[in-house]
């Protein structure tokens, strides 16, 4: 199968999915299909299990790991920060975490848990729970990402967390050469999506640039051209770690 085709599968298996909203309508290569598109597209590595499935009222959805909100805060260079923490009705206790990126711009989320009858270690570990809680809901409302975490996955009644079906290598085919990150960004890309993704997957101010220069349409659409800022403010401030 060649790209044009492997691209032609992946729109009509987002096509289905936006139809049902339901990753259990998809057939098992139809969900892989629409799982690495879906990682490719936000920058993430798809083999390091960044979401998972959530079963739901009789639907699975995708919901973000531990794994994939620690490559989301890398990629963006987002930061946190603690702005309160305080107990409501005696034995709820919330903490409101801001996440901010490289270009100040930032939000708050708000993450709570119950204490009530806890103590010791048992309250420490809630606490922290309240604060990742916060910090992972707070980086995805930030990036406009409008998915679950895996703390508030785990804590829907009636809820059923699964395992995303696992990700097998391609079928044996003629091998082709594979491009290195380098010589990928001097692709013109032909459509606005997979420029997107190779932003993403820029890890350098000179790979920035050099997709640029091949680039022209980034220059003219605002959000490419958003996106591109986003990105190298990213790696800048990552550069200072």
């Amino acid at each position: 199968m060649n790209a044009k085709d492997l691209k032609r599968q992946e729109e009509n298996v987002v096509a289905q999915l936006i139809l049902a909203a339901d990753l259990s309508k998809l057939n098992p290569a139809d969900r892989v299909t629409y799982y690495r598109g879906y990682c490719e597209r936000i920058g993430l590595d798809p083999y390091t299990k960044p979401f998972d499935i959530l079963r739901l009222n009789g639907r699975e959805v995708l919901y973000l790991t531990r794994s994939g909100a620690q490559q989301l805060n890398k990629l963006h260079g987002v930061s946190h920060s603690i702005t309160a923490r305080e107990v409501i009705a005696g034995d709820i206790y919330q903490v409101t975490a801001r996440a901010t990126l490289p270009d100040g711009r930032h939000t708050e989320s708000m993450g709570a848990v119950s204490v009530a009858g806890m103590k010791g270690e048992n309250y420490c570990n809630a606490i922290m729970k309240a604060e990742t809680k916060a910090k992972r809901r707070a980086t995805l409302d930030l990036l406009g990402l409008g998915i679950l975490s895996e703390e508030e996955a785990v804590n829907i009644p009636g809820s059923i967390p699964g395992d995303m079906i696992a990700i097998e290598p391609d079928p044996v085919q003629p091998k082709l050469p594979t491009l290195s990150i380098d010589e990928r960004v001097r692709v013109t890309y032909g459509s606005k999506e997979d420029v997107l993704a190779m932003i993403g997957q820029c890890s350098t101010l000179e790979q920035l640039k050099t997709l640029y220069n091949a680039n022209e349409k980034i220059a003219s659409e605002p959000s490419m051209r958003e996106q591109f800022q986003h990105r190298k403010l990213a790696i800048h401030y990552n550069s200072k770690q």
